[in-house]
């Protein structure tokens, strides 16, 4: 059964893989735990960076880091009715780990949400899930991580567990082929661009009030293609145009989130913690050497990133000791668009963790507004909505509670031969709605030029 190593090279899995692990698997039963899971080190895989095909596909990979986790099947899910239930679901469960190898790292449980409030596309408000099996490939390492909810016997447990090893040992056997570029067909646009331009300027009358001191607004289009979109395709072409990004795929029955998200809303090892400042945007252009400085001292965008910093520093403060937030932003480049990034790092207080400083961080004023509660009162009375988890957060956990979550940007719902995509801007005291609808353009390019391809 050859599956590629996504090195350029095909290297075929040994056929006795298989059989290896059904006699690693057979003995182990289950009583007891909540949650059951146990880790397997496949050197054969190692390699496989990037997702197959395969249905209610669920991944995240760092391309640049050389991260991939790829999960097949559901061992355990639970449906939240917001982020803050997402911490309590995975405390309240007991999670048994055997590590067969000795040497593997933790099991993992992708979690995700919206934005908060009516999710025009109906996905759930937010979601827990533990793969059945899980494929980890980082630092040159790949395990097989395999998961069981309730109690199992041992012939039991090992159909379930081998089955899921085919099922996906099949996938990465069969090549995803590369699709020539199709044109897009919009159908519909939320706000209109006229709406849009009135909800900047209605936005900039409310901040020259003193009502706020910023505040995103979105714009969100459905396009239509001439064929089936994939999501493993869309995936592949986003991994090679933006190595640096968190790059992730959700599944949801017949619809899947696809995203390649700029912005960290928080990562943790241990008790190190990190967060992106990320805001501020113009467009990238290589003939231009002088655009990037421009950027970095403009006065509108260096105002609308200072006030993300020390919002998110405050957030930090509270949670952390040894807050180290640079002076300066840096540029961050992404194919079209250049931002203004501030990484913040910290060390988590007694008491804290990382799904804490999740809660804590989310929604920043990169994609929601300052002061927050009047922000969201504005966005509401503006008609603002967020669909299929956009500017909501997506990312994972292990057991011991390191993980990484990003905001949910740069992103598209794949529903068939239609996706759903979104863009926002963030709007302060010097905003003009012409270019703020400039750049949302510009950020809507970003994912419609990569869909053309999926």
């Amino acid at each position: 059964m050859p599956v590629s190593s996504q090195r350029g090279d095909a290297r075929p899995v040994p056929n006795q893989l298989l059989a290896d692990l059904s006699r690693r698997l057979e003995c182990l039963s289950v009583s007891g735990a909540d949650l059951f899971s146990a880790t397997l080190t496949v050197p054969e895989l190692d390699g496989v960076l990037l997702p197959p095909s395969l249905p209610d596909l669920w991944s995240w990979l760092r391309p640049g880091d050389g991260l991939a986790l790829i999960a097949s099947g559901t061992a355990f899910e639970k449906v939240c009715s917001g982020p803050e239930a997402l911490d309590e679901a995975l405390r309240g469960l007991d999670w048994t780990h055997l590590d067969l190898d000795e040497s593997g790292g933790e099991p993992v449980a992708f979690l995700g949400h919206g934005f908060g409030g009516p999710d025009p596309s109906g996905l759930p408000p937010a979601l827990l899930r533990v793969p059945r099996l899980m494929l980890r490939n980082y630092k040159g390492r790949c395990d097989l991580v395999f998961s069981h909810a309730g109690v199992a016997t041992a012939d039991e447990l090992h159909a379930l567990w081998i089955k899921e090893a085919e099922r996906l040992l099949d996938a990465l056997g069969r090549p995803v082929p590369p699709a020539s570029p199709v044109n897009l067909i919009r159908l519909n646009e939320m706000p209109s661009p006229d709406t849009f331009r009135r909800r900047v300027r209605t936005a900039t009358d409310s901040i020259a009030a003193g009502r706020v001191e910023k505040i995103v607004l979105s714009r969100r289009i459905t396009v239509a293609a001439p064929r089936l979109f994939r999501p493993e395709r869309l995936v592949r072409e986003l991994a090679a145009r933006h190595p640096s990004c968190a790059i992730f795929t959700v599944g949801f029955g017949g619809r899947t989130l696809v995203a390649a998200s700029p912005e960290r809303l928080v990562a943790c090892t241990g008790r190190q913690v990190d967060s992106y400042a990320l805001a501020g945007t113009a467009p990238s252009d290589p003939a231009d050497p002088f655009l990037g400085g421009r950027l970095l001292s403009g006065a509108k965008d260096r105002h609308e990133h200072r006030l993300v910093v020390g919002w998110i520093s405050s957030v930090f403060n509270e949670l952390c000791d040894n807050v180290q937030v640079p002076s300066e932003p840096r540029l961050m480049i992404l194919g079209q668009l250049e931002h203004l990034w501030t990484p913040i790092a910290g060390t988590l207080k007694p008491g804290a963790g990382f799904l804490q400083a999740a809660q804590a961080l989310h929604p920043t004023p990169a994609v929601a507004g300052l002061p927050l509660a009047e922000a969201r009162t504005l966005l509401d009375e503006l008609g603002e909505s967020r669909s299929g988890w956009y500017t909501g957060a997506f990312g994972w956990v292990d057991r011991t509670g390191d993980g990484e979550m990003a905001v949910v940007l740069r992103c598209a719902l794949l529903d068939g031969d239609r996706a759903e995509v979104a863009a926002g801007a963030g709007i302060v005291a010097a905003s003009d709605p012409e270019s703020e609808f400039t750049e949302t353009e510009l950020k809507l390019r970003t994912m419609l030029d990569t869909l053309r391809s999926a």
